[in-house]
């Protein structure tokens, strides 16, 4: 579904796109626009969306992104896990 709203440029030259917005497209600070110039002088603002970068290293494919959770402790926690539903399934 298409939405057309409203931008302005502040003072410092820097396109303010509305909050509720920002979060339906999922943009943080750092995030990549691109604009592009149609016909008849229009303008499109498109969200870049950077994938995560694949690479071999030492013989492995290995991606290259930001984790979206705290992986500190995930080994730990993905153990619990499976311990727990190992033991629910003895137990019945």
């Amino acid at each position: 579904m298409r939405q057309m709203i409203k931008v302005f440029v502040d003072s410092h030259g820097h396109i303010v796109i509305p909050s509720e917005f920002k979060s339906s497209l999922k943009l943080s600070p750092g995030s990549t626009l691109v604009v592009e110039e149609g016909n008849k002088g229009a303008v499109c603002l498109c969200a870049r969306i950077d994938l995560p970068k694949l690479a071999y290293k030492q013989g492995v494919l290995i991606v290259k992104a930001k984790p979206i959770r705290d992986l500190r402790n995930i080994t730990r926690l993905e153990r619990n896990r499976r311990i727990s539903a190992l033991l629910q399934r003895v137990s019945l």
